[in-house]
This record gives C-alpha cells, sequence and structure tokens, in this order.
C-alpha cells in the first residue's frame, strides 16, 4: 500500500526523484511485485522494495538515472549459490528485478493523473508496455488482460491495479484512540476521526477529522456500505446512534470497544448482528491502549486482505477471460504470469539495462 503514500508525494513534489517498482520475482523475496520506493535526490525515501537490503544500491543508481533521463531494470540475485555477493549477503533465496525510471515527463503526468481518478473514487491500472528499448505507459479504468509478446506486439507488459485505501471512521477521540489511529495510518488505511469534544480532536491535527454528535455527523459525513467503524467515544447514548447509523449504512465492518457487561447494553441483550465485532479486536489477551491498538490494527489488516480477494474474485466472475492479477506487494509467493514474462522479456540483458520512455494515451 505505498502506492498511495507515493503518488501523494510526487503531486507535491519539488525535487528530482525516481521510482523503484519491482517488476519480476523468481523464488522467495521480502517483497513482490508491484512494490514500490520513491527515492528523491535528497534522500528521503517513501516506501521500501526489501527490508533494506538492496536500498543503498539501488540509491547509488538514482543520481546517474536522473541525468541521463533514462529508465534502468537493475537484477538483484539473492541466491548465495549463484550469486556470491548478494545471495551471501542476503540470503533470501529469489531473483528480484527491479524497474527504476526518473519521475518527470511522460510518467509524473501518467501517475499524478491516476491520484486523480483515485480521488475521485476510481480504481485504475497502470500500464508499462516495453518494445525494445522503449518504455510505454497507459492508464486503464478496465481490467488489462496480458497478451502473449507476439500478439501485443510488445516484449513485455506489466500492470499494477491502484485502489484507495480503505476508509476507517473512527468515532471517539479519546486518548486511547490516538494509538489506533496512529497504527491504522502508518498500515495504510484512511482514518477518519469524529467526535463531539473539539479539545480531544485537537490532538489529531494530521488527521481527516470532523466535529458533532452522530446526528450532526450524519449532515456532513456520509456512511456506506465500504466503510470499516471503529465506535469508542465511551458515551452509551452517543455509541448506540453511531451504531445504528453505521448499521442503516450497512457498513462491512463496525468494532465496538467496550466490556461485554457495556456491549449488551449497548444491544439491549441481543447479540450483535453479524457485520458488528463486540468487543473490536483481535483475541490476544491485550491489556491497555497500545496492545489493543494493535489487536484492533491486525484484525483490520487481515479483514482487508480478505475483502481485496473477495473484490478480485467478483471482478475475474464478471469478466470473459482471467483478468491480471492484483500485484500489490505483499507477503504470498508470486506465481507464474507477469513475472515469467519479464524474466522472459529480460533474459540476456544486461543488469544495467536503459531506456527511453513514451505515452500510450
Amino acid at each position: 500500500m505505498d502506492m498511495i503514500n507515493i503518488l501523494r508525494t510526487i503531486r507535491r513534489l519539488d525535487q528530482p526523484a525516481v521510482l523503484a517498482t519491482i517488476i519480476g520475482v523468481e523464488g522467495h523475496a521480502y517483497r513482490k511485485a508491484g512494490a514500490a520506493m520513491l527515492l528523491p535526490l535528497s534522500g528521503d525515501t517513501v516506501g521500501t522494495v526489501s527490508p533494506g537490503c538492496i536500498e543503498s544500491d539501488i540509491l547509488e543508481r538514482v543520481p546517474s538515472i536522473w541525468e541521463t533521463n533514462r529508465y534502468e531494470i537493475a537484477e538483484y540475485n539473492m541466491d548465495p549459490d549463484d550469486d556470491p555477493i548478494w545471495g551471501e549477503a542476503v540470503g533470501c533465496g529469489g531473483v528480484i528485478r527491479v524497474l527504476l525510471e526518473p519521475i518527470e515527463g511522460t510518467l509524473r503526468t501518467i501517475l499524478t493523473d491516476a491520484l486523480d481518478l483515485l480521488d475521485r473514487g476510481r480504481e485504475v491500472q497502470l500500464v508499462r508496455r516495453l518494445k525494445g528499448e522503449e518504455l510505454c505507459y497507459e492508464l486503464s479504468a478496465e481490467e488489462v488482460i496480458p497478451l502473449p509478446s507476439g500478439q501485443s506486439g510488445y516484449d513485455w507488459q506489466f500492470s499494477l491495479h491502484l485502489t484507495n485505501r480503505q476508509r476507517v471512521i473512527l468515532f471517539g477521540a479519546g486518548p486511547d484512540a490516538v494509538p489506533i489511529y496512529q497504527l491504522l495510518a502508518q498500515s495504510s488505511f484512511h482514518v477518519i476521526v469524529a467526535d463531539w469534544r473539539p479539545r480531544l480532536l485537537a490532538s489529531y491535527p494530521d488527521a481527516e477529522h470532523y466535529l458533532g454528535t452522530p446526528g450532526q455527523l450524519k449532515e456532513i459525513l456520509l456512511l456506506d456500505a465500504e466503510d470499516a467503524v471503529i465506535v469508542c467515544s465511551h458515551h452509551l447514548r452517543y455509541d448506540r446512534e453511531m451504531i445504528e447509523w453505521a448499521l442503516t449504512s450497512n457498513s462491512k465492518y463496525i468494532g465496538v470497544m467496550g466490556s461485554t457487561k457495556r456491549i449488551g447494553l449497548l444491544f439491549d441483550g441481543d447479540a450483535p448482528p453479524v457485520n458488528v465485532k463486540a468487543p473490536v479486536g483481535l483475541s490476544i489477551g491485550a491489556e491497555g491502549p497500545y496492545e489493543i491498538a494493535v489487536s484492533i490494527a491486525a484484525e483490520l489488516i487481515a479483514l482487508r486482505y480478505q475483502w481485496r480477494n473477495k473484490q478480485k474474485a467478483d471482478r475475474q466472475k464478471e469478466e470473459r477471460h482471467e483478468p491480471i492479477r492484483n500485484i500489490f506487494g505483499g507477503r504470498t509467493e508470486q506465481p507464474n504470469g507477469q513475472a515469467e514474462a519479464a524474466a522472459r522479456a529480460f533474459a540476456g540483458r544486461s543488469a544495467r539495462q536503459s531506456g527511453a520512455s513514451c505515452s500510450l494515451g
């Protein structure tokens, strides 16, 4: 989920920078195809492509990439039997191919356009196609089906599915909500903080926040079925009103903080509906605000993974042909497909293969 933060940084970027994107993985690796990292010349990076193993080498390449204004493809072999330098030092056992691109011209326009579409609630495919040494870019609102290179006219195609961050409404801005906000924001959730007490909202200067009771919030904040809601204001009437609002909005997750007795009062002794998790968070024996925040963040991270897999399965059912994989960086094993295509396209080429770019738009 680094990509959203990277796009927002690029929009306000006022200095030279290079984008590093993993375009192929064979075997095991810490990050998978689609993971990205922004490298401004100042050295203030955003995102990661490894646990710190290859970043120093990538950083050394940044000035020359910017000066020549040409992309570069770097390959890192982490198998100690094949590469005694990288393999012995890292030991992951996989091969990683990283595309390094200067952020200017066509690419910068494409990336800022992608963020504009995301901000309007659209999902988008960022497509890169290689022909010879020319790398071309395209944005597509539809799933892009990778064709065999002989049919497409290109040597290689790489598509990245971009979607907005999962929105979480945090109702209640007390001290125990601060670590919840911090962990969720750091985990690439879009967290909105809401409370009727101005002095509590002052603890969230960087957050999108709304002032009001649930009745007042209905006039300024729209809830829908895609939202996750956490109710933790510790005010019985307002918490009940917030729960009722979230239920009528069909929010897919409603987490309620509180003891068993308090939850019984909130639901009048009835069992909570299936989309309500009460008490909120994974059952890990958490004590205190920070451990509870960890249990909540872990639960939402796991649910986000399930929701995205379901969305992907639903998209596949709607397509006549098998769509491309959603290739955000993660820890699952990279399947055959784009990684194999990249390996074929770049077979026999220098680890410092470089070239120019173009737009297909």
